[in-house]
């Protein structure tokens, strides 16, 4: 029974430290960019943005079968960067003006796209081939942990 424990808590712990290392920071990310979202003023908005970036993978297509351009990470933080260099360019037009904020509404619409591109990777960042070659690992080692906690009874008892 101890054994059959250890093995439920080892598995638990793995897929926590999967989620804090995987998931969580992506949560931080898309946090910040909705905070951009509603932020008011083209500075806060680029700064929020700016808060993201270091929480979101540099590179790379967590899809590894059929990927899309919608969950390339590269393309992702290029969207971001162009996002926050015209945010400088909207910064230096008068906040009463029309255009002002037409591109905050723009981009506010950029960012909304990019939000639902982030939520559609995140499933397949968890779940990478090696987290699931590690996961298998773990589902298969039940037959053997419950063999030896037999073992360990019948030899208790």
């Amino acid at each position: 029974m101890k054994l059959m424990l250890a093995w439920l808590v080892l598995g638990a712990s793995f897929i926590t430290i999967l989620y804090m290392q995987t998931i969580y920071p992506l949560d931080i990310a898309m946090g910040y960019l909705s905070r951009a979202q509603s932020a008011g003023y083209a500075e806060d908005m680029a700064n929020y943005m700016k808060q993201a970036l270091p929480y979101m993978p540099k590179e790379g297509n967590p899809v590894w079968i059929f990927p899309t351009t919608r969950t390339d990470f590269t393309l992702i933080n290029k969207d971001l960067n162009t996002l926050i260099e015209r945010l400088a360019t909207v910064a230096s037009l008068p906040r009463e003006s029309s255009a002002y904020a037409q591109a905050l509404n723009d981009i506010r619409e950029s960012l909304s796209m990019i939000v639902d591109n982030v939520g559609e990777a995140m499933p397949y960042v968890m779940l990478s081939p090696i987290n699931l070659a590690l996961l298998l690992l773990w589902l298969s080692s039940l037959p053997i942990v419950r063999r030896l906690s037999r073992k360990r009874g019948k030899n208790q008892g």
